[in-house]
């Protein structure tokens, strides 16, 4: 443990507020700094992680050549990671609160689908090229043949391949992360 105190509540004000700070190593993150606290007076919780390390600027190329590599390749992902496809013709922003994800490059890939399904909720005019785009994804799970980058200013993402040469990093200056690939 690092720190730990009792002081006012942020909610209720009371001095009441029991707040933890601890140092904890993660694989494939590095060392993290986990806080958390509860009042006892009013209930409310806070929780969040943050990193501790700094990485290199890194953009994984990774080039699914059939649905083994989708099925049997790991994707980590950390708070700060972009994912994009330029042949499935999606982005994925981390925004100012992204979560971090360790899932197989199938598991994510039917995420995107979910994202696309409530798309269709929001946007129903354009329903027609969503399910197109969902059909495509379907495909590509089962087929392979296509390219997912994975950019981090943090360096803490990475895709775990099936087979290792479908897999290539770049370390990145900073500010080039957002560039397309040469």
């Amino acid at each position: 443990m690092i720190y730990e105190t009792e002081t006012r509540c942020p909610v209720c004000g009371a001095k009441a507020f029991r707040y933890v700070e601890f140092l904890y190593d993660v694989p494939f993150f590095g060392n993290v700094l986990i806080q958390s606290g509860v009042c006892t007076a009013c209930g409310y919780r806070y929780f969040d992680i943050v990193y501790a390390d700094a990485g290199r600027p890194t953009r994984v190329t990774f080039t699914a050549r059939d649905g083994l590599d989708v099925a049997k390749s790991l994707l980590i992902r950390s708070r700060t990671g972009r994912i994009y496809s330029p042949d499935l013709g999606f982005e994925l922003e981390p925004g100012t609160q992204g979560e971090a994800m360790i899932t197989t490059v199938e598991g994510f890939l039917y995420k995107v689908v979910d994202y696309a399904e409530r798309l269709k909720v929001l946007e129903p005019e354009k329903a027609d090229v969503v399910d197109a785009f969902i059909q495509r994804v379907y495909e590509k799970i089962e087929n392979g043949g296509f390219t997912l980058v994975v950019e981090d200013p943090q360096g803490k993402s990475f895709i775990s391949p099936y087979r290792p040469d479908t897999v290539q990093v770049e370390y990145l200056d900073e500010g080039q992360a957002g560039t397309p690939p040469q």
